[in-house]
């Protein structure tokens, strides 16, 4: 539309207000085809189709017509605008439509935020730490010993609890002498020292005996999951019930057995779980690196993000966290802003990968797609039904080469950077989050 009148006014940061003025010449072109069309096939009382005087459609049909265009209107010339004025919008705009008087040109403002353009640094020279790790013979003997706890067996005790004994408890929690929700439980297993309660609670519960009473006051810290929670002091009532301490499994035959080695000779065992934890580490090493590389990328590159796509990253972590909480209202979830500094290193991340896409002209590879394909469908008991539902679904297909242009930044990231190694014991590292 030639005569369209375009005004962009520079705002905060990356944002940018758009004044479109259309016409009137246009919104009236828009009207008569609409009339037009209408026209041709109305029918009305008294009249034959296509044969209703045109006073009589303006007077039926007129204010919708004039919603119609002006609804089209805003959109065809937002689109024009934003081409026209070579601008890349990074979510949707805020609109605000100026009263609209029939007969005159028709006017809006669009406030937007842009992608930010930047150049990238910090490629001249990578430099990031790799873990170097041994697998010591502690660390093969406590994996083992982590089986033996997995086949043991818990059994009743009668001496006073001790770190790492099973609790069999009923308790109720009260702050300002009321029950709070989650604070209440029958017949509640927990294991001493383990981290599954507050510090304060399985401290006052060593050298408990059973059928004991106790009252535990404790506070709850600041990052408390349930923010509704954090900083507040509560009294538990709590009654043990039963004491068990674990016996650990023999290492026998039937033992070696239950973990698929078929010959039952504890050496073939001992083989097959170093060989696993040679993988593991491997992975680990490897997801380490990427971390670094990552994090690297955002330090060596501070840019402005637009605050649209931080909101909207933020909402999709919060769904996916109500997802895996099995929650369905938002009220029940932790805040919006709970999600925001992740979603921020996200959404810059991101940015920066695309940008590195695109300056190094990286291309997607159909064979590596299908391989990644392979490789996350193959997690899945049946892996077949898995693929099809992920070759039929657009935004899984999606997910997939995302991944794959990832794999891709970031192997082309270790092909230029200098690695230095830094010492590191297995459990440490595979301990890390």
């Amino acid at each position: 539309m030639n005569d369209l009148n375009i005004t962009v006014t520079e705002k905060r940061g990356l944002k940018k207000e758009i004044r479109i003025s259309v016409p009137l010449s246009a919104i009236e072109d828009q009207k008569t085809r609409r009339f037009t069309q209408i026209a041709k096939t109305a029918k009305l009382p008294g009249f034959r189709p296509g044969k209703v005087p045109d006073k009589i459609i303006h007077q039926k049909y007129g204010d919708k017509v004039i919603q119609e265009v002006l609804s089209d209107l805003l959109d065809s010339t937002y689109i024009e605008s934003i081409r026209e004025k070579n601008l890349k919008p990074a979510g949707p705009p805020e609109v605000k439509i100026d009263e609209f008087v029939d007969g005159q040109d028709f006017a809006y403002t669009a406030t937007i935020e842009v992608y930010p353009e930047f150049k990238l640094n910090g490629l001249e020279k990578i430099s990031v730490e790799k873990p170097k790790v041994e697998i010591a013979q502690k660390d093969i003997n406590a994996m083992i010993e982590n089986l033996q706890k997995q086949r043991g067996t818990w059994n009743p005790v009668e001496r006073p609890s001790e770190k790492d004994d099973q609790l069999l408890v009923d308790f109720e929690g009260k702050i300002d002498g009321e029950v709070f929700e989650g604070g209440v439980a029958k017949d509640f297993v927990m294991t001493l020292g383990n981290g599954q309660m507050l510090p304060e609670f399985d401290e006052a519960l060593l050298n408990a005996t059973v059928n004991q009473d106790k009252e535990i006051k404790l506070t709850f810290p600041g990052n408390y999951h349930q923010e509704e929670l954090a900083n507040k002091k509560a009294v538990f009532s709590v009654s043990v019930k039963e004491i068990k301490e674990l016996k650990m499994a023999e290492i026998d035959e039937t033992f070696v057995r239950s973990f698929g080695v078929e010959s039952g000779d504890a050496k073939d065992l001992i083989d097959e779980v170093k060989t696993s934890m040679e993988k593991e580490l491997k992975a680990k090493i490897n997801d380490e690196i990427r971390q670094n590389l990552m994090v690297y990328l955002r330090e060596k590159n501070s840019i402005e993000i637009p605050e649209v796509m931080v909101h909207q990253e933020a909402h999709a972590l919060q769904k996916d966290w109500m997802s895996q909480a099995g929650i369905e209202k938002v009220e029940e979830a932790p805040e919006l802003k709970n999600f925001e500094k992740i979603a921020k290193e996200r959404v810059q991340l991101g940015l920066l990968v695309n940008e590195l896409v695109r300056v190094q002209e990286i291309k997607v590879d159909q064979d590596r797609v299908k391989t990644k394909l392979e490789e996350v469908t193959n997690r899945y008991p049946k892996p077949e039904e898995i693929r099809k539902m992920y070759e039929q679904t657009p935004q899984l297909m999606d997910q997939i080469r995302s991944a794959v242009i990832e794999d891709l930044v970031i192997d082309w990231l270790i092909e230029r950077t200098e690695f230095q190694n830094k010492e590191v014991e297995f459990k440490e590292l595979m301990n890390r989050s």
